[in-house]
């Protein structure tokens, strides 16, 4: 027998070497963690799952508004005045809810013939006047203001403080008041400032 096949005749006799079947007992832990997340690192690459980092979306958005500053009608004397109050749009329901809420300022002199009263719906509809009641072919949007009042009872001041602010906005034309207090309700009236001219300030006038 030759050396080769003598070499040969000794490998084929020794049996396999075995594999690891668990780590050993004395492995430290921080080496048996590391093996732990390399195995499940290769698993998941395995599977086609990329890990991704975790990525900061930044703080969550904020919605803020900002007050308009719009024009409503108080009392000075027993007459209208103009006066400027913070409103959430220049929208006529949201100067109508101003008006409401809107109290004098101490050593104005002014005052309110609201208190008590509480709008209970704001309505927009279509004017349709009469012949030659509107006569004014550049604004073609005519709207009539429909309030419904619930509370104390509504005073002629009430009204014009009422018509007067919404008849600042150009699209409205006219209004029409109820009371909407149980037991009080009446039909309702078309109003224009026109009618309350003679509550006009003294150094101003009021709007159609």
């Amino acid at each position: 027998m030759t050396r080769r096949e003598t070499i040969t005749a000794r490998r084929r006799a020794a049996p396999p070497t075995a594999l690891p079947t668990a780590l050993p007992a004395a492995l430290p832990t921080a080496l048996a963690a590391t093996l732990v997340v390399t195995l499940l690192a290769a698993l998941l690459v395995a599977c086609g799952v990329t890990p991704t980092p975790v990525r900061d979306g930044g703080p969550a958005p904020l919605v803020t508004g900002t007050p308009t500053i719009v024009r409503v009608y108080l009392l000075r004397d027993g007459r209208l005045q103009p006066t400027t109050v913070a409103a959430q749009s220049p929208h006529v329901n949201d100067v109508m809810a101003a008006l409401f809420k809107a109290r004098a300022r101490p050593g104005s002199g002014m005052s309110t013939a609201l208190a008590g009263l509480t709008p209970s719906q704001v309505q927009l509809v279509r004017y349709a006047p009469g012949a030659g009641t509107r006569n004014d072919p550049d604004n073609t949007l005519s709207l009539r203001m429909r309030l419904f009042v619930s509370g104390w009872r509504l005073t002629r001041l009430a009204m014009a403080q009422i018509t007067c602010t919404a008849r600042l906005r150009p699209e409205v034309w006219a209004v029409e008041i109820a009371d909407a207090t149980p037991g009080r309700t009446g039909p309702l009236k078309i109003h224009t400032c026109r009618e309350f001219w003679d509550l006009a300030p003294k150094d101003g006038h009021l709007p159609p």
